[in-house]
């Protein structure tokens, strides 16, 4: 049997509502002679295992301001990552940049949602005994 894992490393559970979760970006063909163990699993927290609440373009705009905002996402539609970013800034910049980040993830914290089925996803993987990691 062979399968073609194409970036994602997934877990499938047909009684899961998180059928498939993709974590990293994994290329591969792979021939299988008896049957696989699933050792663990590693999550993401936003929009995985947690609903989104952090507004990220706004937290964005306040940390770059809104000109090198749009010039920073029009050189990277698919997305920022601000903190290499901002890796390039001056101490005192990159203070005041992490204490805005630090705000937002603060006030994410406030309206914290687990995703539907997370925890009992979490349950059978532990009942399974199979590793999980953030």
């Amino acid at each position: 049997m062979h399968f073609l894992v194409s970036r994602a490393a997934c877990f499938v559970h047909p009684k899961s509502p998180f059928s498939i979760m993709a974590t990293s970006t994994i290329v591969s063909s792979v021939a299988f002679t008896r049957k696989a163990r699933l050792r663990g699993v590693v999550f993401d927290m936003d929009g995985t295992l947690t609903v989104p609440v952090i507004d990220f373009p706004a937290m964005y705009r306040s940390v770059l301001g809104d000109e090198e905002y749009l010039s920073v996402k029009a050189k990277n539609p698919t997305g920022i990552d601000i903190l290499h970013h901002i890796e390039t800034w001056s101490p005192d910049k990159q203070r005041k940049a992490y204490e805005t980040i630090a705000d937002f993830e603060r006030q994410g914290l406030d309206r914290l949602q687990i995703m539907p089925g997370a925890a009992e996803l979490y349950n059978f993987l532990d009942s399974k005994k199979i590793r999980k990691g953030l």
